[in-house]
């Protein structure tokens, strides 16, 4: 019966996929259409919207259902006003509609400044009355000056926008996000919370029982409707209903949950928390009676060890990283917060909303654990420099690695721990130090509006030219830094580890902006920039890194040329001494590899592509990486006569501010013959090199 009944869910979760991804397709392709096209929508704000500086940002909800998150490009210029106009009113704003890039995120209404005068009233229904309660909640925490308000209001809200960036992103290295991530922990704390409550009240079982099962739903809006949420309300409002009347085993009911939920929403399959949440879960309830009935403290390493094996195909598959500090880190953190931190959140819930006076009589206890908290967390940053990171080896892998799980976790079952021990780690020694022969490769990763080349040999060896970055103003147009969304997820899927060599072309934002990032989460060996022509602030920067990755800094023009493996890379200095413009001093680099020639401009103008044309011999160019990402100011028609390149590379933002790369620039590169390929447009974009003379190179991840 149980193999029946994992095949039949497995066939409905295989074809509920098949829709799901389809669908998206077809709602991608709609929409590209209305990408670039200004709309107009009526919106009920689901959260309150966050300000600063740059603009606003906040989840709202359609007349038509639909979750977008809203982003303002303009700071308000009045205060924003109080959870009950957002409670009693409906907003009407004109903005550009842009779909997610993956299933299972909520796309983005774009608008470039929003007036809240403009709002009309609206009559709430139950489901804004509780969204009401859940804002009025977080504003005033936010109000109050608890220490650890924002970790508060994530935990009672599954809102994690108010935590800091870095403390943030400490917590995803360290393995305890899943905290934060109203799941299975927080529901089955607050039904023991109200359970205590409601048996000391005389009414019957059935009651109480009814009373929660009301509770709950309201629950689930209250903490932000999170698909891990979504299984752990409904399967435990399954297993209160059918307790008594018949005998329901805890994978039959997960699985009746995850068909409704994939049914309702199919593109919850692509949801992360959606599948650590289901796969944590079901892994747990079929070996719990390995830590059933034991000490709290056996139950906590087990179930620590058990949900750590059973998630890493998912690790790996999404951010080709393995997070083993989790293993270590759940044994203080989860205790901490099961049992003290997330039920005291669940206090001042009602504190907050009917007496917010109260609050300040906890205020001590709060400000003692969170200080203590920080603590811990201070002490465990250490185990975050330390990335187990796994190159993506495609399907092939995924299914290794599925197996090697699945071994761990028979072990582990058998009670095997000698060769679990053994076999664990043999493979974290093998994955950490079996290198096979790679490809020479150059990669134009997809950083938006800026420029990251690398270059890896077949035996490892890495030139990172540029790291990306955002302008000033841009900055805080994102939760996450180019670092974390782009350039270090592309160094763990090619296996890359550290950097032999960093290339700063020149001292611009979009540059050079991410290379104090990088440096946080990946070794750099050497440092090459343009010692002649620098910013004195950004110099300051660049020697700061080096110091701390006791790197070297090299002259680009000094250093004059640079081998790695079948690599040869050639600095050129065709730069405009008295120039005040950064881009007049870019280091334009000249590759060979095999009999093929790759040119890379940096920002370099015209005015330095006639200098380089006239200093240097260069030969035909097979792959020319256009400089400054397609604008006028380069790409100039003498230029691209002289080189006759093959194939060109631009790097640019979707949509940008420049409206990069020029149309004209476009134009040229047509009438003289080159395939021309965009980041906007095609993301990474990879080259590997061969040997063979009839297939010397072949550009691949290009639409």
């Amino acid at each position: 019966m149980m193999i029946m009944s994992c095949v039949l869910t497995f066939s409905i979760g295989f074809f509920i996929e098949f829709h799901a991804l389809t669908s998206n397709k077809d709602k991608l392709n709609v929409n590209t259409a209305t990408n670039d096209t200004m709309i107009v929508k009526s919106i009920k704000f689901i959260t309150l919207p966050i300000s600063d500086k740059q603009g606003v940002t906040a989840l709202v909800e359609t007349i038509d259902k639909e979750k977008l998150q809203l982003k303002v490009f303009q700071p308000l210029a009045a205060p924003i006003p109080s959870s009950e106009f957002f409670h009693l009113h409906t907003c009407t704003f004109k903005g550009k509609y842009k779909p997610s890039n993956f299933p299972g995120q909520y796309a983005y209404f774009n608008v470039k400044s929003i007036h809240f005068q403009d709002c009309i009233p609206h009559h709430p229904n139950w489901l804004d009355n509780v969204r009401l309660m859940r804002n009025k909640y977080t504003e005033n925490m936010l109000s109050s000056n608890i220490l650890g308000k924002d970790k508060l209001i994530a935990l009672a809200t599954g809102n994690i926008q108010y935590i800091n960036k870095d403390e943030l992103t400490l917590i995803r290295q360290l393995g305890i996000s899943h905290l934060f991530a109203v799941s299975g922990t927080h529901v089955g704390v607050l039904v023991g919370i109200l359970y205590q409550i409601l048996k000391r009240l005389p009414m019957p079982v059935v009651f109480a029982k009814l009373i929660v099962l009301l509770l709950l739903p309201c629950y689930l809006i209250f903490a932000g409707e999170a698909p891990s949420a979504q299984r752990a309300v409904l399967m435990t409002c399954i297993a209160l209903i059918f307790s008594k009347l018949i005998m329901v085993k805890g994978i039959s009911i997960l699985a009746f949950v995850y068909i409704i939920l994939t049914l309702h929403s199919p593109e919850l399959h692509y949801h992360l928390g959606f599948q650590f949440s289901f796969t944590i879960c079901f892994i747990l309830l079929l070996m719990q009676k390995l830590y059933v009935q034991k000490p709290l403290i056996n139950i906590v390493v087990l179930t620590s060890i058990i949900s750590f094996y059973g998630t890493v195909p998912i690790s790996y598959h999404h951010f080709n990283e393995v997070q083993w500090q989790g293993i270590l880190t759940n044994l203080y953190f989860v205790p901490l917060y099961s049992l003290i931190i997330i039920p005291l959140a669940f206090i001042t819930i009602p504190l907050a909303l009917f007496a917010p006076f109260l609050l300040k009589s906890i205020t001590f206890i709060i400000k003692g654990l969170f200080f203590f908290q920080n603590h811990l967390l201070h002490l465990s940053k250490p185990l975050a420099n330390f990335h187990w990171v796994i190159p993506n080896y495609g399907e092939i892998g995924y299914c290794l690695l599925s197996v090697g799980c699945f071994i761990s976790l028979y072990l582990l079952v058998q009670r095997r721990y000698k060769q679990l021990l053994c076999f664990t780690v043999t493979v974290v020694l093998f994955s950490l130090f079996y290198q096979p022969t790679g490809k020479n490769e150059m990669t134009l990763i997809d950083v938006g509006q800026g420029d990251a080349i690398l270059f890896k040999t077949s035996n490892h060896q890495t030139l990172l030219i540029d790291t990306g970055g955002q302008i000033e103003h841009l900055k805080n147009k994102s939760q996450s830094t180019v670092t974390e969304r782009k350039l270090y997820p592309t160094l763990k899927q090619k296996g890359v580890t550290h950097i032999d060599y960093v290339l700063i072309t020149h001292a611009h934002a979009d540059h050079m902006g991410e290379l104090e990032r990088l440096a946080r989460l990946t070794t750099i060996r050497n440092i090459i920039i343009n010692s002649n022509h620098f910013d004195r602030d950004k110099l300051q920067e660049v020697i700061s890194v080096a110091n701390d990755e006791n790197a070297r800094i090299h002259s680009a023009f000094d250093l004059g040329q640079l081998s790695l493996g079948d690599f040869y890379f050639q600095f050129l200095n065709a730069t405009i001494p008295d120039s005040d413009n950064p881009n007049h001093h870019s280091v334009i680099t000249l590759a060979f590899i095999h009999q093929t020639h790759i040119l890379l401009m940096g920002d370099a103008t015209i005015e330095n592509e006639e200098k380089l044309l006239k200093a240097y011999p260069l030969p035909k160019i097979n792959v020319l990486k256009v400089g400054h990402h397609g604008s006028l100011t380069s790409t100039s028609e003498n230029f691209i006569s002289k080189i006759k390149p093959e194939y060109a590379l631009i790097s640019s933002g979707k949509n940008n501010l420049y409206r990069l790369p020029h149309p004209e620039v476009l134009t040229r590169l047509k009438q003289h013959d080159v395939k021309t390929y965009n980041t906007a447009d095609n993301q990474n974009l990879t080259i590997q090199f061969n040997i063979n003379p009839d297939k010397r190179f072949q550009l691949t991840n290009a639409n």
